[in-house]
């Protein structure tokens, strides 16, 4: 099994539609990971009144449901630590960290066994 990131995105409404594109491509809920921050991690878990840059209510529930797992930095470091599911083990996230820190997104999916 290996692990890549999909890709760091900025914000909930763009973490989401990217959630979405990868649905369409055919990934399930059990292949895709976040990792944020704790501040977007509880906007997502409480579903704080988000708006999109149109304006528009997004649902962060909806997007609980198509992913397997939320994790803020310190709860990924413990998941790696105990399962060492992702590559590289702790550098796996090296170059995103900062980025995570201050607010982005980052997606990371499970690739079929080739």
């Amino acid at each position: 099994m290996t692990h890549i990131i999909q890709t760091s995105v900025h914000s909930i409404e763009e973490c989401k539609r990217a959630v979405e594109e990868l649905h369409k491509k055919g990934y399930t809920k059990e292949q895709i990971t976040l990792v944020t921050n704790n501040a977007y991690q509880e906007a997502v878990l409480e579903n704080w009144d988000l708006r999109g840059a149109d304006g528009a209510i997004i649902s962060s529930h909806s997007l609980l449901e198509k992913v397997n797992d939320l994790f803020n930095l310190k709860q990924y470091e413990y998941f790696q630590e105990k399962t060492g599911t992702f590559p590289d083990g702790m550098d796996f996230l090296a170059d995103h960290r900062a980025a995570i820190e201050n607010g982005s997104i980052v997606i990371i999916t499970e690739e079929p066994a080739a």
